[in-house]
């Protein structure tokens, strides 16, 4: 194997190294913005303190005053 064989698989490594890299930081950062943004909005009618809960939750209690609210709906 010659000098240039050697330094075009050194370069496609690198490249190769480089996308997977990015591929894996991508997917990480979009299971982290799609756990962010899987919430629900909750605004206290005793205290009016917003909060959010997991998405899942029809209501929640405040963390502030314990009241149990309903989740607002846009």
């Amino acid at each position: 194997m010659d000098f240039s064989h050697f330094v075009f698989i050194v370069i496609m490594a690198g490249l190769a190294l480089g996308f997977g890299l990015w591929i894996y930081y991508e997917q990480r950062d979009q299971r982290a913005y799609e756990q962010e943004r899987a919430q629900s909005l909750f605004h206290c009618l005793k205290c009016g303190r917003l909060y959010s809960a997991p998405r899942a939750q029809l209501s929640a209690p405040c963390p502030a005053c314990h009241f149990e609210n309903s989740k607002l709906k846009f």
